[in-house]
């Protein structure tokens, strides 16, 4: 069945992208957002300004669509897409949330609750977060899990230069950030590899003048670059041994994630180390391409399974497209419709 699918996403991340290009082969795709977004993968783009009346407006173009498909976060576009399309069915993919980030009381979302309870549909990037979903919110309706599988279009497998170490891409908070975002702090863990005379190499989206804070405090000890086109991001991936999911101490997100930068690093040709990072762990424990371990120490010592966990990542990488695993979300759309 061929749809008419609008896709409803504030910041319009790398996770709804790589969805909106693997359902474009067999759909019409059509998209609102706050962020210039182009692709050839994109039937129509409507801008909006990030403002409810915005909104209501763009979508007013749209009655014409099946389904809408809007990803959280901010999850309050739900509320203002059931007002404007009140016919039309509603999946959520639910990726960045408070739901993930902690139970404590004080940051628990309204808004997340009231808009998990108004869609026809669930989309969410692992099972350990569907177990939490169902625990902690149960919804009353289906549930499916999408990893942020890479489309197939930006693997990469040319010669690289060799930088080595680790590298880490993605975000990075500062040290007066809330507890919450702890599991993204790397301050500890950049002190730790450089007294271990690991190299480690950061990429971190953003602009010169705004990363000048991070630079302070991870450079000289670790090599702090700005972040990449995402094609370019993939293919330089390729220039270390190893890529980091986790962190140096315990955190829930870590358990519960698997986050995009798995599957990014993955495509760009490098095995993973899985840093008190258990879903992670266990995945590329599981499929041979990366380990998982708790300290600096297991890090050492197993550091010479490089060789075989990248051969493995070459001959597997491809069961892991977004093109391979499109169709739970595919089948999710067209039984609602």
């Amino acid at each position: 069945m061929k749809l008419k699918i609008l896709i409803v996403s504030e910041r319009t991340c790398i996770r709804t992208i790589k969805q909106a290009i693997a359902l474009s082969k067999n759909h019409d795709v059509h998209l609102i957002t706050k962020r210039q977004v182009a692709g050839d993968w994109l039937k129509t783009v409507t801008l909006y300004d990030g403002t409810e009346k915005r909104l209501r407006d763009a979508l007013k173009l749209y009655d014409f669509v099946d389904i809408v498909y809007a990803a959280a976060e901010p999850s309050w576009l739900v509320f203002v897409i059931r007002e404007v399309l009140k016919k039309k069915k509603l999946v959520l993919d639910i990726h960045d949330a408070m739901i993930w980030r902690t139970t404590e009381l004080e940051y628990s979302s309204a808004e997340e609750r009231l808009a998990f309870d108004w869609v026809d549909g669930v989309v969410v990037p692992s099972l350990s977060c569907k177990t939490e979903l169902v625990k902690r919110h149960p919804v009353r309706c289906p549930i499916v899990v999408l990893p942020p599988y890479v489309n197939e279009c930006f693997y990469y497998s040319r010669q690289w230069q060799r930088v080595g170490g680790i590298v880490y891409q993605g975000r990075i908070d500062l040290p007066g950030a809330k507890d919450f975002m702890n599991y993204c702090k790397y301050e500890e863990l950049n002190e730790l590899l450089y007294k271990e005379d690991i190299p480690f190499t950061i990429y971190m989206p953003g602009e010169e003048e705004q990363l000048k804070k991070w630079r302070a405090i991870y450079e000289p000890k670790a090599t702090f670059l700005k972040g990449l086109p995402y094609e370019e991001m993939v293919a330089a991936m390729g220039f270390y041994d190893w890529g980091l999911c986790g962190n140096i101490k315990e955190f829930r997100e870590w358990d519960l994630a698997m986050p995009n930068k798995l599957f990014d690093y993955l495509a760009g040709g490098i095995p993973v180390i899985a840093l008190n990072a258990e879903l992670v762990g266990r995945f590329v424990e599981e499929q041979g391409v990366g380990i998982s371990v708790k300290s600096i120490q297991e890090i050492k010592d197993r550091w010479d399974e490089r060789a075989q966990c990248q051969k493995n990542v070459f001959l597997k990488r491809y069961e892991f497209s977004m093109e391979q695993h499109i169709y739970v979300v595919e089948n999710l759309l067209e039984r609602l419709v």
